[in-house]
């Protein structure tokens, strides 16, 4: 028997690309009509506001427990819901694409660091290639910002603080991507609470004029809150990583670039989604289901 043409399969068929898709968000959408197709065996569901139904989405009646894979990242995520209305704090998690959007990063990023959070020792081998000296991981935290004293209403997709062997505190900001377009991100010309902490010593000379760009706005924002964060005096040290998959030449290249106007570009990372899942011991049920979901995307292409 001849082998199948992936081509002739569903989830590559056209019907099941968006129009405004470029060729990744296309290759991701149809990783993620697979997995509904042919690992949860459930149809296309309904766009929010036309009805029209879209391959990367869940049917309108599904629970939480089937876009968020584990009941860690269920627990993260209703934690998560209930201090950002009680805290007061930034932040904003759209219940109707946590539950059904199976193409969305914060889902994604509950399944990764909200499992990973609940397990947080596992987290210590990914942080110690951002930060060699960490000894211990004390808490993981999913969209979080300070109460106050941040620039905007955005928060960090996941916040990871730990301890050096020295007994310093530090924190890992995390930004994590999946399928999103940076080009379509922060369109508008940054305001001056942007621009302002942008002429310290902390970025180079003219940075405001270079990454005041739509593609690179919403790294540059988020490097901002890490340094909000770090001002406070909670902290001794801290980072920013941006967490994508290792094939995202796009959100490689804008960490590169907006790294590059620090000062110190360190503070800065790329890491690949990929590595992270590698660097986790103990957890093979989740690393394959994991992968299984997001990470086969090249045989999607």
């Amino acid at each position: 028997m001849s082998a199948i043409d992936p081509s002739l399969l569903p989830w590559n068929d056209a019907a099941w690309s968006e129009r405004a898709d470029n060729t990744w968000q296309a290759q991701l959408r149809r990783q993620q009509a697979w997995w509904r197709e042919e690992r949860l065996g459930l149809p296309a569901g309904p766009r929010v506001g036309d009805g029209r139904l879209v391959s990367s989405m869940l049917p309108s009646d599904v629970d939480l427990s089937i876009n968020l894979m584990w009941p860690e990242a269920v627990d993260a995520a209703q934690n998560a819901l209930v201090a950002l209305k009680t805290e007061g704090r930034p932040g904003l998690i759209q219940e109707e694409r946590l539950r059904r959007n199976l193409l969305s990063s914060q889902p994604m990023c509950f399944n990764l660091f909200g499992y990973l959070g609940a397990h947080r020792h596992s987290l210590l081998p990914w942080a110690r290639t951002i930060q060699p000296e960490a000894a211990s991981i004390e808490d993981v935290r999913l969209e979080w910002a300070p109460a106050t004293g941040t620039l905007g209403g955005s928060a960090f997709d996941a916040f990871v603080a730990y301890r050096t062997v020295g007994g310093d505190h530090g924190f890992i900001g995390v930004e994590v991507k999946y399928a999103e377009d940076l080009a379509a991100a922060q369109r508008k010309p940054a305001s001056d609470k942007y621009k302002s902490p942008t002429l310290t010593g902390l970025w180079k000379t003219g940075a405001v004029e270079r990454l005041d760009k739509p593609k690179l706005r919403q790294f540059w924002y988020n490097q901002l809150l890490t340094q909000v964060v770090l001002s406070s005096g909670d902290y001794d040290e801290g980072f920013s990583a941006v967490v994508a998959c290792a094939a995202d030449h796009s959100a490689r290249e804008v960490t590169a670039t907006v790294a590059a106007e620090l000062a110190e570009p360190a503070g800065l990372r790329f890491c690949s989604i990929e590595d992270v899942v590698a660097s986790v011991q103990g957890h093979d049920d989740w690393q394959a289901r994991f992968t299984d979901r997001y990470l086969t995307y090249a045989q999607r292409a």
